[in-house]
């Protein structure tokens, strides 16, 4: 109670005391007496309620405060302008103006891998090898700096095979304002392929080909420069000048310092959506879709290794449905002058087709096929030239991409003189390999 209703409370108290006095002095009758006391309990009442007023008040305002000090917590650096949050299942770092945004990202893949090879070891006997392993550890971030005209990325990627951490992609990227051209520079994924462009978390098959892996580098990182053509419609390209196809966290020097693989090289791409949405065309798989997708796509990198180079040419088409199913399917071939100790030419042939059906909300099988013609000159006269690499398998989405289980078998009934331990694939010679894996990716 508030001290001023404490002194009216003091007030009303006395003068009912001092009533006896009166009625002494001047006898007053009985309904006076009640009167005096119903007016008494009235005011009586009156402060109490004003009381519980003011309680109610002071326990909102601080209710109130409690909240408004809960809220502002929860988004970081309020008072700098920069709000913190979800959007769309990403964590953001954004400024009230838009001019600067984070976002922080982390990818893991736990897989166990299980190769056979028939044959593969001395006097005949089989080969098996089955461990697990870490196959991708990245972490990185990318968004916007100063204006959202101007891009960047940043990631970082831990070695399978000693746990070094290394550096994939630093680039930035400037929008020209008011066009639909925008330039690009530091090292990214060259414009060629499409399966190697795309995210590896949004793959249905658990890794890239082995066409992907062994002709381009799985992701194919590159440095170089780039000029993007992207009006928002149906046909964007890009082009760049670079260090060369495989040649990445190198310094400016050329082949054959230790580490160069490569002179220079020159890259483009070509694409043209038929239907959809660009967005939908970034993850090879039609989880999610919501309306149907077809593109397609063409792209060729040329590159300069001392007094041999080599011509890199893709065609690849996706259709995606809004019931789950997603077709793709690619052609590369690589021409390559002065390719042996005996300068003679070469050129190899490839073909993959890739099915996946997303069912629902969990469940998407798929079944892969890959079918490459290596130019007989590369290898010896006893090896064989001709690899077919088939693979089924399905995942099941715990939360989307963000968390998914993948179970897959890969078969090579004439094994393969390459190997590609990304993929799980040892060198063999014409004997079956069989190469399965299951794997756990989480992405936050």
């Amino acid at each position: 109670m508030s001290a001023s209703n404490r002194q009216k409370l003091a007030l009303l108290v006395a003068s009912g005391l001092a009533a006896p006095v009166a009625v002494a002095a001047e006898p007053a009758t009985q309904p006076d007496l009640n009167a005096k006391i119903d007016a008494l309990q009235a005011q009586i009442d009156q402060l109490k309620s004003q009381q519980k007023a003011q309680t109610e008040q002071e326990q909102q305002t601080t209710y109130g405060s409690v909240i408004d000090d809960a809220s502002r917590r929860t988004r970081l650096f309020d008072a700098e302008g920069i709000s913190a949050g979800y959007d769309n299942g990403r964590f953001l770092l954004r400024s009230e103006d838009g001019n600067f945004l984070l976002h922080p990202w982390l990818q893991l893949q736990f897989r166990n891998v299980t190769t056979w090879r028939e044959d593969a070891k001395s006097g005949g006997r089989d080969d098996r090898q089955n461990g697990f392993e870490i196959r991708r550890l990245k972490f990185g971030a990318d968004g916007n700096l100063y204006t959202p005209d101007l891009t960047y990325m940043v990631q970082f990627a831990v070695d399978r095979h000693n746990g070094d951490v290394q550096l994939e992609m630093a680039w930035a990227k400037y929008h020209l304002p008011g066009t639909p051209l925008y330039i690009r520079g530091g090292q990214y994924k060259e414009p060629l392929d499409h399966e190697q462009l795309a995210a590896s978390r949004f793959f249905p098959a658990i890794d890239r080909t082995l066409i992907d892996d062994f002709f381009i580098g799985g992701e194919g990182f590159v440095q170089g420069v780039s000029l993007i053509y992207d009006p928002g419609n149906s046909l964007r390209a890009e082009g760049a000048f670079t260090d060369g196809i495989k040649n990445f966290n190198n310094n400016f020097q050329d082949y054959p310092t230790a580490g160069i693989t490569a002179d220079w090289g020159a890259a483009g791409r070509v694409e043209y959506k038929l239907l959809g949405h660009w967005k939908d065309y970034d993850q090879i798989t039609a989880y999610g879709v919501k309306d149907p997708s077809l593109v397609v796509g063409a792209g060729a990198d040329y590159t300069e290794t001392g007094h041999s180079d080599s011509l890199v040419h893709v065609v690849d088409a996706q259709f995606q449905t809004n019931t789950g199913i997603s077709v793709y399917g690619a052609y590369l071939g690589r021409y390559t002058t002065h390719n042996t100790s005996a300068n003679v030419d070469t050129y190899d042939s490839t073909l993959r087709g890739q099915v996946s059906w997303a069912i629902d909300r969990h469940w998407e099988p798929y079944a892969r096929y890959e079918y490459i013609h290596f130019d007989g000159h590369e290898f010896t006269t006893t090896t064989k030239t001709t690899v077919h690499v088939i693979t089924a398998g399905a995942n099941y989405y715990l939360a989307g991409f963000g968390a998914k289980v993948s179970l897959d078998l890969s078969y090579l009934p004439n094994g393969s003189p390459v190997a590609d331990d990304g993929f799980g694939i040892l060198t063999s010679n014409g004997h079956n390999e069989l190469v399965g894996r299951a794997q756990f990716q989480v992405v936050f």
